[in-house]
């Protein structure tokens, strides 16, 4: 069973997302499909025991197909040359998870999807909290932004990872996703861009 936030070491969420998509089937919902990567243990989100990470929990209804390639842990996601062009050589995978932009972070999420007959390629994150900042409009101004800097790093590990996919197909459909933790006037939103 799944335990959440208990610091017990267990980093299996599948019943929860079991639950979820069962849950939306049964209130009269479309079917959803998850691909995720289980984390180490304390070594992603910032609670301890809770182990967050990030996942893609897609509908099968509409034709939108998940691309699976074996592999997926902490090993890091690359571009390679593959039978039909550019391609993910694990699906789902992880942008530099070992890189120290994520020490106590999510690591962000890469798959291949089609549509349609189009690839897409779909980078989930969960970027770093700002809970250590000082508030916007607090006492103290100018504010201390320390996870500032965390933030602006991760985004340049994913700004480097997509510019490799641009660099192996300049028509890629690109989405980056989630949730970046910081305001759209942030450097880190000037970054990912």
């Amino acid at each position: 069973e799944d335990t959440g936030p208990v610091n017990d070491g267990i980093v299996d969420a599948s019943s929860s997302y079991d639950q979820l998509i069962a849950s939306i089937g049964d209130a009269g919902g479309p079917a959803y499909e998850l691909r995720q990567i289980d984390p180490g243990n304390n070594r992603d989100g910032d609670q301890p025991g809770g182990n967050i990470r990030v996942g893609f929990l897609f509908r099968t209804d509409r034709g939108l197909q998940f691309i699976d390639r074996p592999g997926g842990d902490a090993t890091p996601v690359e571009v390679v040359d593959g039978a039909d062009g550019p391609e993910l050589d694990i699906s789902p995978g992880r942008i530099a998870p070992q890189d120290a932009a994520w020490t106590n972070s999510c690591k962000p999420l890469v798959g291949e999807f089609t549509f349609q007959g189009e690839r897409l390629w779909v980078v989930g994150t969960h970027f770093l909290a700002k809970t250590a900042d000082d508030p916007l409009f607090g006492r103290f101004q100018p504010r201390d932004r320390i996870t500032e800097v965390r933030r602006v790093e991760q985004a340049r590990r994913v700004n480097e990872f997509v510019q490799d996919v641009l660099a192996a197909d300049p028509d890629a459909n690109v989405a980056v996703l989630g949730d970046m933790n910081d305001f759209h006037f942030s450097p880190t939103n000037d970054v990912i861009h």
